[in-house]
């Protein structure tokens, strides 16, 4: 009889694990089936997607860049080469807000020096970086690194910004290693930012066509193109729930101990199992360890969430004084605004919208405005056009095409400080469980890359363990 493995979670882990399953399986000669638990009515998760009056509306995340081969191959896998579309290159400006200003973002070392983001004391301390103090024995945080290497203007502004879009976090309690890897390893092999981002500069020169230019990106942060789908990233995770064995309303309250497996109970579920993937949030995987290992299940369940709410509003172009000409804008802590930022969606992704259309996409609360959830739908749509007739020049008398309030409570898991432990603890856990994996975006990566290469680590391993046990 074949091996039993339930997956837990139909998110976009959940889905790929069991897509790697599968794969690694029949590779073998061993092919598994995998079933998929999902508390919810549908697959997907976080990332779904659906039209209304034309409007392709995400639910969760707007897309994800071009830096994760295992992203490509999975979707050629999916037969969705095709449907892949790639962000509008009249949106390659970006702008944070300054002093009660939209400013924007300089995208080259001469525009750095010449923009109004920073005072000139602050954009010489970026320039001084590559004689920054040596790191630290003990773990930095996001801000302290920055603060350390560029400065604390441009750590107040830029990088709080950067994690403001990423994390909906603050800075001053993430984890360096943990939420910036890229950071991290960058300064241990080059000593230095602006030294890394020469070297990695020139490399890339050298690998180029002869003519051709390098692409825009710095050393550490988030770069690359941003890409969807035509019907938004709801595409990739439909495709690859139509091609498993998703069971939707399915609420697992139990997980015990049979023998060397396990058994799954809640109402209506009564499921045995050779092997559990758990591809849900830490604060539920603990609930479900906690009768078997409880020290390190509750060390996972430490891990802190940002709640997060995102209005997406749609318009006649019309509602604006001018053409929206970049990505969008996000506003650094110390401006003490009600929203973090907003994606001028239309411009990123033009054919997600009608033609003659606008669509924006802003976020509300996160780590530090938490609070702000606690409010009406009503009263964040207000709040959101209020600043956005600000920002944006928005008309507070256009009627919206499209008007949706997405809230996820606990939505961003936050890579604080001690992360790592609690990775150990994630492993601990396996360890004293065998047949038992830990996934989803709490441990190793919030962005949807990093989901889906994990899943396929993830799924790999399921597969040799399952054969390597005969």
């Amino acid at each position: 009889m074949a091996p039993k493995v339930v997956i837990v979670g139909a998110g976009i882990s959940g889905l790929a694990i069991a897509e790697s399953i599968e794969r690694h399986s029949a590779a073998a000669g061993r092919p598994i089936r995998p079933v998929i638990f999902e508390a919810e009515p549908e697959a997907g998760g976080k990332i779904t997607s659906h039209k209304e009056q034309g409007f392709v509306i995400d639910s969760g995340p707007h897309g994800f860049l071009d830096k994760e081969p295992k992203m490509f191959e999975l979707i050629e896998r999916l037969g969705l080469s095709d449907r892949v579309i790639g962000a509008n290159k009249e949106a390659e400006n970006r702008f944070i807000v300054r002093q009660g200003r939209l400013r924007k973002l300089p995208s080259s070392p001469p525009a750095f020096l010449a923009g109004d983001v920073l005072p000139l004391l602050g954009k010489l301390r970026v320039l001084w970086e590559p004689f920054a103090k040596g790191r630290p024995d003990a773990e930095e945080s996001v801000w302290q690194f920055a603060a350390r290497r560029i400065g604390k203007p441009a750590a107040d502004v830029l990088i709080d910004a950067m994690v403001t879009g990423i994390y909906g976090g603050d800075p001053k309690k993430l984890s360096l290693p943990a939420a910036f890897p890229r950071m991290f390893e960058l300064e241990t092999q080059y000593g230095s930012l602006i030294k890394a981002q020469l070297a990695i500069a020139k490399q890339k020169k050298k690998a180029l066509p002869a003519g051709a230019s390098a692409p825009k990106g710095g050393a550490g942060g988030p770069t690359g193109t941003l890409h969807s789908f035509q019907e938004g990233l709801g595409e990739l995770t439909r495709a690859l729930a139509s091609r498993a064995e998703v069971r939707p309303k399915m609420n697992l309250a139990q997980l015990e101990r049979e023998g060397s497996g396990f058994r799954l109970k809640g109402p209506g579920l009564d499921q045995a199992a050779d092997r559990v993937v758990l591809a849900i949030p830490a604060f539920e995987a603990e609930r479900l360890l906690l009768p078997h290992a409880e020290a390190p299940a509750r060390t996972l369940g430490q891990i802190p969430y940002a709640s997060i709410a995102v209005l997406v509003a749609g318009y006649r172009a019309s509602a604006l004084p001018r053409p929206l000409d970049g990505f969008g804008f996000l506003i650094p802590n110390g401006e003490a605004r009600s929203i973090l930022g907003t994606i001028w969606a239309s411009s990123v992704f033009p054919i997600h919208v009608p033609e003659g259309a606008i669509m924006l996409r802003t976020m509300i609360g996160g780590e530090r405005r938490a609070e702000l959830l606690e409010k009406s739908d009503d009263e964040l749509i207000q709040l959101s056009r209020a600043e956005l007739a600000q920002w944006v020049g928005l008309d507070p008398k256009a009627e919206p095409l499209v008007e949706k309030v997405i809230r996820w409570p606990r939505g961003i898991p936050q890579y604080s400080l001690g992360h790592a432990t609690r990775v150990a603890a994630a492993d601990a856990l396996e360890a004293a469980l065998p047949g038992l994996y830990l996934a989803g975006n709490a441990l190793r990566g919030v962005a949807m890359l990093n989901c889906v290469a994990d899943a396929d680590r993830v799924g790999a391993r399921v597969v040799a363990e399952t054969l390597a046990q005969g």
